[in-house]
């Protein structure tokens, strides 16, 4: 199996929860990455900032002070990075992980046909909008639309990466 790597900043924030002694951010999954138990699997490694794996369960437990963030994920590679609430705010905390990678086993890839994802992100290098698969053809469409009806003056500009489609099995 290969290896992927992503930033946090590359990641759409899904969701925020609010808990008792932690807030958490559940972020997008994890891209093509195998499909992960609900326990600990040890094969996610998130670099640059103290970090612990955690289950689910356990994302409202006080979290040990040496680590600044615990994380989770589950069958549904969706990976959720809970803090202390009273170290982070919401802002804060997704400021603080923009920049940290996240090295993930992948899964067992198969072409998926002639299609492939469109993937918009802007200046920042974040990104803006994911298309489902698609033809060349339809990618080539979906990118001239963007183009034509955004402002870059105010929203700066946008770069496009076209990425094959896969099944994961």
């Amino acid at each position: 199996m290969g290896q992927g790597i992503v930033r946090f900043g590359e990641l759409k924030v899904e969701n925020y929860v609010e808990g008792l002694n932690n807030n958490w951010l559940i972020f997008s999954p994890l891209p093509y990455s195998r499909q992960h138990s609900s326990g600990i699997d040890g094969d996610v490694v998130i670099s640059a900032t103290p970090t612990a794996e955690i289950i689910d369960v356990d994302l409202d437990v006080a979290i040990n002070p040496q680590y600044a963030f615990v994380y989770s994920i589950a069958t549904d590679n969706k990976l959720k990075m809970a803090f202390d609430k009273t170290k982070f705010d919401k802002a804060g905390a997704i400021e603080s992980l923009k920049c940290v990678s996240i090295i993930y086993e992948l899964g067992h890839l198969e072409v998926n046909g002639n299609n492939y994802v469109m993937i918009a992100r802007n200046s920042l290098g974040e990104e803006i909008h994911r298309t489902v698969p698609q033809t060349l053809d339809q990618l080539k469409t979906v990118i001239s639309t963007f183009d034509d009806t955004r402002s870059v003056d105010v929203s700066g500009f946008l770069s496009y990466q076209l990425v094959r489609d896969y099944k994961i099995t």
